[in-house]
């Protein structure tokens, strides 16, 4: 009997790990996309790309990329609670038997460089997407087959609280992430990085290696460290000291459309404020609010604060523009893979001071320019002290506290109750909490 109840012991303890390890997997894909729905919709599109996949336009691809956010965040928290337990485990499985095989694909093939499974919070190869497909799969078959030893579920009556809260928890972060900007920033034109200094990448550093010779013996000496004129110089070579590395951000380049001449340098350069109108494609671009943009632009001449816009529509798109518009500021051209990271809006504003970037906004929420301009970067205090940008820490707890709420509340609701019997049998399945 001992070794029996051991076992079982052992088996509920394993089951409920790697429930704990999934859940929590899921609500980080889920959470890292959702931030970031139209990140998602261009991982989408490189995978239609790929695949020659023409039938789905950018609009339903974004409707797909939301709702699969969603999907992943929800079927995550309801894990982590165990609400829903019989549909949940089996919808994870389902997901694991079909993507593990796809991920293989990917690693053997190589198509693209990134899965894009976790946004552009982690960038991860193809192989390592496997190995970690491989491994959730592993658990998730643990916990399919050992649903019923699920410990600390929601129960039925209140898993209603979970259900209503995750929706609107992830629906939130959605819509304001697509109605402005998202609400986190995972890429290097995040408000408070310092492009100036992620543009410059090092150069492999070498030191001189000289060969001398005396009383035929043959010895190695730095450039520092040379002998006397008793000894003769024979050769010399260099040794790489330090690989050099690539620049962080290696894209960021504007261009004059009479010459080409790149003035992302200048523009880094500058040790005041710049301000960057980016619109990815002026014809898609909203309207609505383009007197903000011509306001700013004013504002920008008054005060001598360098004002320009980049977009990669081409030069007929920029006078129709100019036409809809009225713009007088300087429109230059700029890759649009470039423009996408910098911004999601469509035209979005970007404000540089000394290199590093203070603000970034959608048109529509952009705030007065009194008010922009008086952002500025502080070294050593975080980015919600020196923006007002909630972090990762906010949301989390935003998360967090009122799931621990919801299990307080269930726990004082009748969920100390004492069973009739001390443990279920393992042939008798608890519907409290199954579909």
């Amino acid at each position: 009997m001992g070794s029996r109840s051991k076992k079982s012991v052992f088996y509920t303890v394993s089951t409920n790990i790697s429930r704990v390890v999934l859940a929590l997997v899921m609500v980080l894909s889920g959470f890292v996309k959702a931030v970031d729905p139209k990140g998602t919709m261009y991982k989408l599109q490189e995978y239609t790309n790929v695949f020659s996949i023409e039938a789905f336009s950018d609009d339903w691809l974004l409707f797909f990329a939301i709702v699969l956010a969603a999907m992943e965040f929800l079927i995550g928290v309801f894990l982590l609670m165990g609400v829903y337990r019989k549909f949940i485990v089996t919808v994870v499985l389902l997901v694991f038997v079909l993507f593990t095989p796809f991920t293989l694909y990917m690693t053997v093939a190589n198509p693209m460089a990134d899965c894009g499974c976790f946004g552009d919070a982690f960038k991860m190869p193809n192989w390592l997407s496997f190995l970690k497909n491989l491994f959730l799969f592993a658990l998730a078959l643990i916990v399919f087959m050992g649903r019923r030893r699920f410990i600390c579920n929601i129960t039925a009556k209140n898993r209603w609280m979970v259900t209503l809260f995750a929706v609107a928890y992830v629906a939130f972060i959605e819509g304001i992430s697509l109605s402005f900007v998202p609400v986190l920033d995972f890429r290097n034109y995040a408000v408070g990085n310092n492009l100036r200094e992620l543009v410059q990448g090092k150069n492999d550093v070498y030191r001189a290696v000289l060969t001398y010779e005396k009383d035929g013996v043959q010895r190695e000496f730095a450039q520092d460290s040379l002998p006397d004129e008793t000894w003769s110089f024979v050769d010399g070579r260099s040794e790489l000291v330090a690989k050099g590395e690539a620049p962080v951000v290696g894209d960021f380049s504007i261009l004059e459309w009479s010459n080409d001449y790149d003035i992302a340098e200048d523009v880094l350069a500058d040790t005041g404020f710049v301000c960057i109108v980016v619109s990815e494609m002026l014809e898609d671009a909203s309207v609505g609010r383009v007197d903000k943009i011509n306001d700013l632009f004013d504002y920008s001449q008054e005060y001598g604060i360098s004002f320009l816009a980049a977009t990669s529509s081409d030069e007929d798109e920029i006078q129709l523009w100019r036409k809809r518009t009225g713009a007088e500021y300087p429109i230059y051209w700029a890759d649009n893979m470039m423009l996408r990271a910098i911004t999601r809006a469509n035209p979005g504003v970007m404000l540089l001071k000394d290199g590093v970037v203070v603000g970034k906004w959608n048109v529509e929420n952009m705030p007065d320019e009194t008010d922009m301009f008086s952002l500025d970067a502080v070294e050593g205090r975080s980015r919600a002290e020196v923006f007002g940008i909630p972090g990762l820490r906010f949301w989390l707890l935003v998360l967090i506290v009122p799931l621990v709420f919801i299990s307080l509340v269930d726990i004082l609701t009748g969920r100390k109750k004492k069973e009739k019997k001390a443990e279920v049998p393992e042939n008798t399945e608890n519907t409290n909490n199954d579909i």
